[in-house]
């Protein structure tokens, strides 16, 4: 058995349920803020004798019932079900909800690169270019792809994770703001409407963070895929090409340009972005206008 294997699938198990179970809890707890429940608005947590009640009447109601151990294992998957429509559900609002953030692609961010030298190693050939030659060009070519690949899976988990809290982060600005107007015009909320500014104000530093987080993550990622490729393409002019296409192909791995790792978006369905969206439109309207002036 491999005890490495297993105990990273442990972590990431519970790095899952606590996600899950800590949006769903905040949740359940700000909307039973419109309900008199007795003391469970008296603090952040519910009081412990009326927890102790809540089980022990369940508990009673299983016993008279005699409720099956299939039944509290269904019970139990409702229950954790429930937690897991609410995680994906402030999830997928915030996916949507600005500023999105639009990485780079790793091959945008090379593009400058590869393309000049990739001239430089096919100008040290001269004009004899034998089968031999372009097919080691293109498994040069095949490999960077890989190495572009593989740089992008290195750093899937961080960005995956931070991105969902980036996400999730989002929904809650909007949650909380939402609840705070409507407890604040209607005076129905029983809970403490200080806990909901608590909470506007932690998105707020998580949104942040985690911002800072993916754009810092998205800049290492892409200075480790251009260090790469770059040492890719210095190594194999050492090898293939005379010393002064080596030079050409050193100044032609230094960046030409300042490239952002990723930049704020504003994002829609279907088209990806707002600025997708207008393109789409404007070349909608340009065709309509088009075939309008055409059939007169």
């Amino acid at each position: 058995m491999d005890i490495d294997a297993l105990l990273h699938s442990v972590i990431r198990f519970s790095n899952f349920m606590t996600s899950r179970l800590i949006v769903a809890g905040v949740f359940f707890y700000v909307m039973t803020g419109f309900t008199d429940i007795g003391s469970t608005a008296e603090g952040f947590l519910p009081d412990m004798e009326l927890i102790n009640q809540v089980v022990a009447n369940y508990q009673t109601i299983f016993d008279l019932l005699g409720v099956s151990d299939f039944a509290l294992l269904f019970i139990l998957f409702v229950f954790l079900t429930t937690i897991h429509i609410v995680h994906v559900g402030f999830d997928r609002v915030g996916a949507y909800l600005p500023p999105g953030i639009i990485p780079l692609r790793g091959w945008d961010a090379i593009e400058d690169l590869i393309h000049p030298a990739f001239e430089i190693l096919r100008d040290a050939r001269g004009t004899e270019h034998s089968e031999e030659e372009n097919q080691r060009l293109y498994e040069f070519d095949k490999k960077l792809r890989e190495i572009d690949a593989a740089n992008e899976a290195a750093y899937r988990e961080e960005l995956e994770g931070v991105s969902t809290a980036f996400r999730i982060a989002k929904s809650f600005i909007l949650f909380s703001l939402t609840v705070w107007i409507y407890a604040a015009l209607t005076g129905a909320y029983r809970g403490d409407m200080i806990l909901l500014l608590v909470i506007l104000a932690t998105s707020l530093l998580v949104a942040l963070y985690a911002a800072f987080r993916i754009f810092r993550a998205h800049g290492l990622r892409i200075a480790d895929l251009r260090q790469e490729v770059s040492s890719q393409f210095i190594g194999f002019a050492r090898i293939w090409t005379p010393l002064d296409h080596q030079e050409r192909v050193l100044r032609a791995c230094v960046a030409s340009k300042k490239l952002k790792s990723a930049t704020f978006a504003v994002l829609v369905p279907v088209f990806g972005t707002l600025d997708s969206l207008v393109g789409e439109w404007r070349g909608w309207t340009r065709n309509k206008a088009r075939r309008t002036g055409a059939d007169r």
